[in-house]
């Protein structure tokens, strides 16, 4: 366990940078290995990199090479949250230039989760463009361009976010006895929940309102894999086997 992961993880704002800050890695066919990475400008985004991709997906290709069989494809959403400060990651399935895979493309950005729902009702859709757009550029400086592109637009939107009415952000039932349970346990315990809702901004926000008021400082995970009817939960600092559930298992 790194004890700097509790203390410092998604704890960046408060030393100066308000983000929001945008980070493309991973593989994508204009690199023969992994791409180079953009973006990684703050403490915490380079924590996911570390945790999430160089040891968790790492761990998960081995394991895939080794077991061989049927896995869920790399095609989810993630939101990383604790206090007033999250990551949405975006990752899809993907390969570098001489046709290996097992390596998915993400996209994170790191924002002040103060306004959680009108953020992510921006960041949800800009994020999942990003991905599908990069993934059909076929230079290094187009992508380059791309996410250029979209963290200027991300920082203006995030900057004038619109007005009105929010959707409910209450739990269901099922939602607040998963976030108990994880709250109590320790290393990195992880619970399903039936998606009762298919608005995600709308879900991501309640479950982040409810783990502040019930985890005091512990890190939460949810995640979504498309067009799967569940979310799944996880908290506390994941070591690298944690993240085969995201191959479906």
């Amino acid at each position: 366990m790194d004890p700097a992961f509790q203390k410092d993880f998604l704890r960046d704002f408060k030393r100066g940078n308000g983000g929001p800050v945008l980070a493309l890695f991973g593989k994508h066919p204009a690199w023969n290995d992994h791409m180079d990475d953009f973006g990684l400008s703050t403490p915490s985004l380079r924590s996911c990199k570390r945790l999430l991709y160089l040891q968790g997906m790492a761990a998960n290709a081995a394991r895939q090479q080794s077991e061989g069989g049927p896995v869920q494809p790399y095609q989810h959403f993630l939101l990383w949250l604790r206090e007033s400060e999250a990551m949405l990651i975006r990752m899809v399935e993907s390969e570098d230039g001489r046709g290996r895979g097992y390596f998915p493309f993400m996209a994170a950005v790191h924002f002040d989760s103060t306004e959680a729902q009108r953020s992510l009702r921006v960041l949800l859709p800009a994020l999942r463009g990003l991905v599908a757009d990069c993934r059909n550029l076929h230079s290094r400086d187009a992508v380059r361009d791309r996410h250029r592109q979209a963290q200027d637009q991300i920082s203006a939107e995030l900057r004038h976010l619109p007005p009105g009415e929010l959707a409910d952000e209450s739990c269901t039932r099922d939602e607040v006895f998963a976030l108990r349970g994880l709250a109590t346990r320790s290393g990195f315990p992880t619970e399903q929940v039936a998606i009762s809702r298919y608005d995600h901004a709308q879900a991501f926000a309640a479950l982040l309102t409810a783990w502040r008021g019930s985890a005091g400082e512990r890190v939460l995970l949810i995640a979504h894999a498309d067009p799967l009817p569940s979310l799944t939960l996880g908290a506390g600092e994941p070591q690298k086997g944690d993240f085969w559930f995201l191959r479906g298992a």
